[in-house]
């Protein structure tokens, strides 16, 4: 979209549809195979594993700081997203595409990430450590265009959140996934206008 001369937010619902479209395909892919939701969503639901989870989501973020002060001290860049972060919102309105975005990726991510790649790879392979690698790598370069220091961060948080998905299953992962993503996208941005 930013090569046809899409700019600011636009860019963000864009990719939302793109995963809606790629979201509609796995339906179909799954109706082909024959499977069911649970084979794609399953798991314990309860306080436990919600509190386990954010323990996870902690110990991301601090991995996250950690490997973003890596990535400074190698000279890695930076991308579009952050310098959006950064800037803050120029208007209310704007949070609705931010959460749009956060809260439909947390979901369709962990589906398709976790969930069905994981589950099918490990039907493939017999080998759940290289379904979770080859989920985790194509999961990392999903995010290429947040800039390579991002990316770095985004593979760490990806280890931590692929393995509570093989402790606890998806619901844990999605748990994981969304309350980072309300926060990141939905309470941070909000906050930068009240500095205005």
């Amino acid at each position: 979209m930013t090569s046809m001369g899409v700019r600011g937010l636009w860019t963000v619902l864009s990719y939302t549809l793109a995963q809606v479209t790629g979201f509609a395909a796995l339906l179909l892919v799954m109706r082909w195979e024959g499977s069911d939701w649970s084979s794609v969503w399953f798991g314990e639901r309860g306080t436990r594993v919600f509190a386990e989870s954010m323990v996870f989501l902690v110990a991301a973020w601090v991995l996250w700081w950690f490997l973003y002060w890596i990535g400074g001290q190698l000279g890695l860049g930076t991308g579009y997203l952050e310098e959006i972060t950064r800037k803050g919102l120029n208007h209310p309105s704007e949070i609705v595409a931010f959460l749009t975005w956060g809260v439909s990726a947390a979901f369709f991510e962990e589906t398709f990430y976790r969930g069905y790649s994981i589950t099918r790879l490990h039907s493939l392979t017999g080998n759940l450590i290289l379904s979770a690698v080859i989920s985790i790598a194509f999961f990392t370069l999903l995010h290429l265009y947040f800039g390579p220091r991002i990316m770095l961060c985004i593979l760490g948080w990806a280890i931590l959140d692929t393995w509570l998905f093989l402790r606890r299953g998806t619901y844990a992962s999605f748990y994981y996934h969304l309350v980072n993503n309300l926060l990141v996208y939905g309470l941070f941005p909000a906050l930068s206008l009240l500095r205005r």
